[in-house]
């Protein structure tokens, strides 16, 4: 699926910019070329974090991927502008996944509680995260831990994903529900 088509000084900038990352993250980021990673961009990972990215997967602009755990995409994967997806624990997705603009993918949570009259932040609830293939997450949807995407699903614009979403559907809402389900045209 191609929402748009970049230009060839974009798309030889942002090659050379994904061998770099490459070359910098070492053993911590595995990759299959070709994969693109635009400007302001960045892939970080932390002690034991892991990024796996498969092939002519696509980062665009100021896109931001941190894993203290591991993050593993498969291929033909979109990522658009302004997008963040930080994994403490695990976040999977599946191949011909696009992702549009301001999405959040997290696989936690702060823990908090109230201490004499303080509110008192320390330490996270992680949850896996896992996407299937054929998925689109439209503008400023945010998937929070502990969700299971299935296969052929589209994701409103605004959308909360707090629960597991079906195979065959499109959603939307906060918090999410099936607002149809899709078939296949024979």
């Amino acid at each position: 699926m191609r929402l748009f088509h970049r230009g060839l000084i974009y798309k030889i900038t942002s090659g050379i910019r994904a061998i770099v990352f490459f070359i910098i993250r070492g053993k911590s980021l595995k990759a299959r070329f070709p994969f693109t990673l635009g400007k302001q961009s960045g892939i970080y990972t932390k002690k034991g974090g892991q990024v796996e990215i498969g092939k002519k997967s696509m980062f665009y602009d100021f896109v931001e991927i941190q894993s203290r755990g591991k993050i593993k995409m498969g291929n033909h994967c979109s990522v658009n502008n302004f997008t963040r997806i930080i994994a403490f624990e695990k976040i999977e997705m599946g191949n011909h996944v696009v992702i549009a603009q301001f999405v959040s993918i997290l696989d936690h949570d702060h823990n908090f509680e109230l201490e004499n009259g303080k509110m008192k932040i320390e330490g996270y609830t992680t949850a896996p995260i896992k996407i299937g293939n054929n998925v689109w997450i439209a503008d400023k949807a945010t998937i929070l831990k502990g969700v299971t995407i299935g296969d052929n699903v589209v994701i409103a614009a605004h959308t909360l994903v707090n629960k597991d979403i079906p195979s065959n559907c499109i959603v939307g809402g906060i918090p999410c529900k099936v607002l149809k389900q899709l078939e296949e045209e024979k």
